[in-house]
């Protein structure tokens, strides 16, 4: 009965996400970063005439890699979520909302496979 227990309680270890980082950029050019996995990000955005936002992302890992670049273009309800080649424990979701932008990266749930 502890064997199952234990078992139990081990998977939902693994299966919860060990860590989130949140960034709000709440006007334009203003920049955030995050330092979550093994990349450091920062971003920033510019409002577009139209009402959304461009959102640039530039990711490094920590072993002093290439930076790599992400630019996206965000309307009030868009979501987007990737995890970066190499790292893919970690989740990155960009959210705009309104006036502002979400950034946010969390630990993505392992997934083990099973017979």
């Amino acid at each position: 009965m502890k064997t199952i227990l234990l078992s139990a309680v081990a998977s939902l270890a693994i299966a919860a996400p060990a860590f989130a980082e949140v960034a709000v950029l709440s006007a334009p050019l203003q920049a955030a970063s995050l330092h979550t996995g093994a990349f450091d990000m920062v971003a920033y955005r510019t409002d577009l005439p139209d009402g959304a936002h461009e959102v640039t992302a530039v990711f490094r890992g920590r072993g002093n890699e290439e930076p790599q670049r992400v630019v996206m273009r965000l309307q009030d309800g868009d979501e987007v979520q990737f995890s970066m080649p190499g790292e893919l424990q970690t989740l990155y979701t960009f959210a705009g909302m309104a006036d502002v932008v979400e950034v946010s990266a969390q630990g993505a749930p392992v997934q083990l496979a099973s017979q």
